[in-house]
């Protein structure tokens, strides 16, 4: 199997982890930006099995492109005419990820505008047009990316997204299923069990370095001669939980058998780097 690697640059990472962190913990301030995301979209975002551009990605590409978005009406447009050598955040963020620009002054002298009569219609056209030609769409994508590979540690996090989304998929779906999705699912409210992607399993496994996520039980098969590894929905099927990587954990057979009382716990320990 080939390997796969993310250059990882660290450019405001921790910065974007933070705020999906925080809009997790607590939805309702950005409930009108979350809508924008899956309303009128709900069977895309919600109903195909494991897809390889999670919902985690896909919620991260969506409040980055948001974020970089009202990056243009902060900007302070007379500070840029008072300072014509200024970059643009998005400039700054292209250059550090190694895309080849001109930058936003360039493109103004080759539109014949002039930066004493610049307005913020200047800056969103020259965000469209960075949108049109792919570059400001590769770096949103690559930014969630990185933004995904520091959050999918956080099991915490990955129970919030998907309670989150398990409310979405009952509001929408709990009592009828649309004509034409039945095979999605297995009643109203609940996805048909399908079966768990090998790149699935060993993503998730990796992640919890082979330990039962609950009790800590070594299932690498390294110190035991049978592990009884299980890969579990965090939020069940049966309460409106997705087939998506970020709600697979891994249990031994003994925690998984006991979860049914406790369905949406997760453990808080990590093992320690040293």
């Amino acid at each position: 199997m080939r390997q796969s690697f993310i250059k990882m640059e660290y450019y405001e990472t921790y910065y974007y982890a933070n705020i999906i962190s925080n809009i997790l913990e607590d939805p309702s301030p950005y409930v009108r930006k979350i809508h924008e995301w899956y309303e009128e979209n709900e069977e895309e975002v919600l109903l195909p099995p494991f897809p390889k551009w999670n919902r985690l990605q896909q919620f991260c590409e969506h409040v980055i492109e948001s974020l970089i978005d009202e990056n243009i009406s902060l900007t302070a447009v007379d500070n840029i005419r008072n300072n014509p050598k200024a970059q643009l955040w998005l400039d700054r963020a292209l250059k550090f990820h190694g895309f080849d620009i001109s930058g936003f002054q360039e493109w103004m002298i080759e539109n014949d505008r002039e930066i004493s009569d610049l307005t913020e219609d200047d800056l969103a056209d020259y965000h469209n047009e960075q949108y049109l030609c792919g570059q400001l769409g590769d770096l949103i994508e690559h930014l969630s990316k990185e933004t995904f590979h520091v959050l999918f540690a956080n099991r915490n996090l990955l129970l919030s997204l998907n309670q989150f989304l398990s409310g979405i998929l009952l509001f929408n779906f709990g009592d009828e299923v649309p004509e034409g999705l039945g095979n999605s699912f297995e009643r109203p409210g609940k996805l048909k069990r399908v079966s768990i992607p090998e790149w699935v399993k060993r993503s998730v496994f990796y992640r919890d370095k082979g330990m039962c996520s609950s009790c800590n039980k070594d299932l690498s098969g390294l110190v035991t001669a049978q592990p009884d590894k299980h890969f579990d929905h965090m939020v069940p099927l049966a309460l409106g939980g997705l087939n998506d990587i970020t709600n697979i954990q891994l249990l031994c057979e003994k925690c998984n058998l006991s979860k049914s009382s406790m369905p949406n716990a997760v453990s808080k320990l990590y093992e320690a780097w040293y």
